[in-house]
């Protein structure tokens, strides 16, 4: 029972991170990075909470965990210190990490297909791309960080939703 409470709790903080990043856009460009980087911790540890418990993840999702974990306190880190090398470890690791981390969801068929797919978008590379190709159409800031907080926001609604689905084993009682 604590296990899905912590599970919806880290699907709740995913899509209250997610909304409230819209509102640090325009506040330093440090404290933007750390709401996003933030939002996605409980993201990552309920996804690993819950996949772990219906023993689908296996080793790789771990792995893709801790990468994106790893990645993630890098960026928060080096961010405000300028370090870039630390920074572009852990963009890159963040990275691979969700990259990883969207297919392996997708195979465990523990979430929905869309986390899965929400998860590749939101991580660094599908915000990169994102900022190629609609910064030439034009749009501001809000409009290219407004795919990004939608998936995670399906993200963290998907999580909050499976651990309340999820099956309960029954007590051993002897």
């Amino acid at each position: 029972m604590t296990s899905s409470i912590f599970i919806r709790i880290g699907g709740l903080a995913t899509m209250v991170g997610a909304v409230s990043s819209y509102a640090t856009i325009w506040s330093p460009e440090w404290l933007f990075v750390l709401q996003l980087s933030v939002m996605v911790f409980p993201a990552i540890v309920a996804l690993h909470a819950l996949q772990r418990e219906r023993e689908r993840y296996g080793l790789p999702g771990t792995l893709a965990s801790l990468a994106s974990f790893v990645g993630l306190t890098l960026i928060i880190v080096s961010w405000p210190l300028e370090a870039l090398l630390f920074l572009n470890v852990g963009l890159a690791l963040a990275t691979v990490g969700l990259l990883a981390l969207g297919p392996i969801t997708i195979a465990a068929r523990v979430m929905p297909w869309w986390c899965g797919t929400a998860l590749i978008v939101g991580s660094p590379l599908g915000v990169a791309l994102g900022m190629v190709f609609l910064w030439p159409l034009g749009l501001d800031e809000t409009a290219i960080i407004l795919p990004l907080g939608v998936g995670w926001v399906l993200v963290g609604y998907a999580i909050f939703r499976a651990a309340g689905r999820r099956p309960e084993h029954p007590s051993r009682v002897r």
